[in-house]
């Protein structure tokens, strides 16, 4: 299944709790981009890439350290190819309160070029965190020691608030 038949259809669902610096903590973030891009490492390869900048850091309410400061970027990466990496699309989407109506979308690139305009400068909660990275040995996974793997999860858009909206650094 492709993104396109994915998006028409799947019913996307809200997602469940789940770059260079280690980003650690929430944020709300804006949207700036969603584009479909072509693989610095494999030739003809194509990502999507929803890039957003944290606007709100949101203290940790345990006390525990964040790294998120305003200003920093978020981006995350899909593969148009793989039907789990489409539906996680979509799901995140749909989780961050975005969905489209795709039933004049005929391919991808008009897909992509609609989510671009109905993400583009929307709010995002992000939970950041570091994870331990795995490796496929035979059948099974295992950690590998002392590395870790940036995960980030968009979280439900009812996370956002009037408080957490505003932005700290000006535009």
């Amino acid at each position: 299944m492709s993104l396109l038949e994915t998006f028409k259809t799947r019913q996307a669902q809200e997602n469940k709790e789940r770059g260079d610096k280690e980003l650690i903590g929430d944020a709300v973030a804006q949207i700036q981009e969603l584009s479909l891009i072509e693989s610095k490492k494999q030739e003809g390869k194509k990502w999507i890439m929803l890039k957003a900048e944290a606007i709100h850091p949101i203290a940790d309410p345990k006390g525990r350290e964040t790294t998120i400061e305003p200003g920093d970027e978020i981006t995350t990466f899909y593969d148009p190819d793989n039907v789990d990496q489409a539906a996680k699309l979509q799901d995140d989407l749909f989780t961050a309160g975005i969905s489209v109506d795709t039933s004049m979308v005929t391919n991808v690139k008009e897909l992509v070029a609609l989510l671009s305009e109905v993400a583009k400068n929307k709010l995002v909660y992000y939970r950041c965190y570091m994870a331990k990275k795995f490796k496929k040995e035979g059948d099974e996974f295992v950690a590998v020691e002392g590395e870790k793997t940036q995960r980030i999860r968009i979280k439900s858009k009812n996370l956002i608030t009037d408080e957490n909206s505003v932005p700290l650094l000006p535009f």
